[in-house]
């Protein structure tokens, strides 16, 4: 079993945890773990689009990617 600590909140926040939890069928801590798992992905996933916008257009890619759409309309699967 892990070590237990206390985390103190104003009572507002910790009766929303403990409604949130309820409704899901967890308990407060299942909750917690989860919630601050889902945001740690979302702040991955943010860092990943804010490389990808960084990093600018490839050229190379665009070229290719094109090429490969005018080829796909060349009509061969008609035959």
């Amino acid at each position: 079993m892990s070590e237990m600590t206390s985390l103190k909140v104003p009572k507002h926040v910790r009766d929303t945890i403990m409604r949130s939890a309820r409704a899901e069928g967890l308990t407060a801590a299942e909750f917690l773990q989860r919630v601050t798992e889902e945001h740690a992905r979302h702040q991955r996933f943010a860092a990943v689009r804010r490389a990808y916008a960084d990093s600018g257009r490839d050229s190379d890619y665009d070229e290719l990617t094109a090429a490969w759409d005018e080829a796909s309309e060349d009509g061969l699967a008609d035959a």
